[in-house]
């Protein structure tokens, strides 16, 4: 007889296992040669591409078209979110300019 200890941590593994095949998928999708850094929970992936400045092309072949900005940061960078086969995305970019904003 198995305990609910037992049952959670069956889970927490089959979760943790569902998200690295995620994760896997993300990168052949998207080109394991594009990023750098990986970042995986049970929940989350996170990506870092090699080159910032192809991060929101990254994030929007994977349906991440949420954009989130941190200007105060140094250096300002740009967070684009999305849900990819049940788990967030989160894929870093260079900082962008948004829609109607000067140059």
């Amino acid at each position: 007889m198995s305990t609910s200890g037992e049952n959670e941590k069956a889970d927490m593994t089959s979760r943790l296992e569902a998200a690295m095949g995620t994760a896997a998928w993300v990168l052949r999708t998207v080109g394991a040669h594009q990023v750098e850094i990986v970042t995986l929970t049970r929940g989350r992936i996170c990506l870092k591409p090699v080159d910032l400045n192809r991060g929101e092309q990254i994030a929007r072949a994977l349906g991440c078209d949420f954009p989130l900005d941190h200007r105060m940061f140094v250096p300002g960078h740009t967070l684009w979110t999305g849900q990819v086969e049940g788990l967030e995305v989160q894929v870093r970019s260079a900082l962008r300019t948004p829609l109607g904003a000067g140059t």
